[in-house]
């Protein structure tokens, strides 16, 4: 069945989306770029495989826009922006393809994300390495990406030194405490920051004895 399109209007409330008419009456509201990609004008003729390929590529477009959008606030996994699209409706084709574009702009990159994720938690509130994992992990990140960014942006002696800052800094809630207690309670702080036990173990250490 074919169609003929009888109206294009500018939308008053939105300038760069047109309303498309079809034999007199209205069928749907696509942007300027997906108009121009289909060279959409009035009194051509238009069949339902047109129709449908018209309306995919304007939530295509649609979805693109809404990613650009919150991705201009801060930054996303991909696994975020998957949730994200997932939540507001759209399909996985248009999820895979959007994605996909992201990723090939530069504008989704899990490595990198999990680079200033780090480097964010270093510099405002710092963790260890097991919870940082663990939050990657929720955020989307594969294993080997978390495994190579956390090995490039610590090492031992990094750990050891954050948590040593952390400790002392904390110790001076328990000041009043029992050496037993002061111990237990430091070593429960350090251990829900994750730092691992060796590091705790040592860094506790120093830091009573400093005491």
């Amino acid at each position: 069945m074919k169609n003929q399109i009888t109206d294009i209007q500018v939308q008053k409330n939105h300038p760069s989306r047109l309303s498309i008419y079809l034999d007199g009456n209205f069928y749907c509201g696509v942007s300027e770029e997906v108009a121009t990609k289909h060279q959409l004008k009035k009194g051509m003729t238009i069949d339902e495989n047109d129709l449908k390929e018209l309306l995919h590529d304007e939530e295509l477009s649609n979805a693109k826009k809404y990613v650009y959008t919150i991705l201009a606030r801060r930054m996303y996994s991909s696994s975020e922006i998957r949730k994200k699209l997932k939540e507001r409706g759209y399909t996985d084709e248009i999820i895979d393809n959007v994605v996909s574009m992201m990723e090939g702009y530069g504008y989704l990159n899990d490595k990198t994300f999990a680079e200033e994720w780090i480097r964010s938690r270093i510099q405002n509130n710092p963790k260890g390495k097991i919870v940082l994992k663990q939050e990657l992990t929720r955020k989307g990140i594969e294993g080997d990406i978390i495994e190579e960014v956390l090995n490039q942006s610590f090492d031992e002696s990094q750990q050891s030194e954050i948590a040593l800052d952390m400790a002392r800094r904390q110790s001076r809630s328990y000041r009043n405490d029992d050496p037993i207690s002061a111990r237990r309670k430091l070593q429960g702080y350090l251990i829900r920051r994750g730092f691992d036990f060796e590091t705790v173990r040592n860094v506790v250490d120093k830091v009573l004895s400093e005491h």
